[in-house]
């Protein structure tokens, strides 16, 4: 009776930890489509910009470019995996009015990377098409992972439960 309990929390445990994976299909899913309206957003002058090191979670640091926007609070940021952000520098300098549109960060420590879009004159300099492609990559990640880790659970659960028999 015992194996039997001690089984059935380890399948039942490796089935809820898709619930994690399929959190990150909600994250994910909830960054498409983004209403701008429904942002922060902020007009003002660049006072700075540049590249700097992100730091997240586990000590890990990634270059992001960041800038600072004259009566903002926070230091907003855009991270490309391939690091390249040479339209940006040409686009934006020190001096130009700009408008953000992020959401807010709730620490201070640290760079806002969920800067969703940048427009200057009627233009757009950094999309919100870029950021939701992004952010829609922790769909794949999470619908590949949860649909694994409920095969796993349902390949444990089947293999033991006939070694016991």
């Amino acid at each position: 009776m015992k194996a039997v309990l001690k089984h059935n929390f380890k399948s039942i445990l490796i089935f809820l930890s898709s619930g994690l994976y399929f959190f990150l299909v909600y994250i994910g899913y909830k960054s498409q489509n983004i209403d701008l309206s429904t942002l922060s957003s902020h007009i003002g002058v660049v006072e700075n910009l540049g590249e700097t090191y992100n730091y997240g979670s586990k000590g890990r640091k990634s270059i992001v470019f960041f800038v600072d926007v004259k009566g903002l609070s926070q230091r907003l940021g855009i991270y490309r995996k391939d690091k390249d952000y040479n339209d940006l520098h040409r686009n934006i300098l020190i001096g130009d009015k700009i408008r953000v549109f992020y959401l807010p960060n709730k620490s201070d420590k640290n760079i806002n990377i969920d800067l969703v879009q940048i427009e200057k004159r009627d233009s757009i300099i950094y999309s919100k098409n870029e950021y939701e492609k992004k952010e829609g990559a922790l769909i794949w990640i999470g619908l590949i992972f949860g649909f694994l880790s409920i095969l796993l659970s349902w390949l444990y659960y089947k293999k033991k439960l006939v070694g016991m028999k």
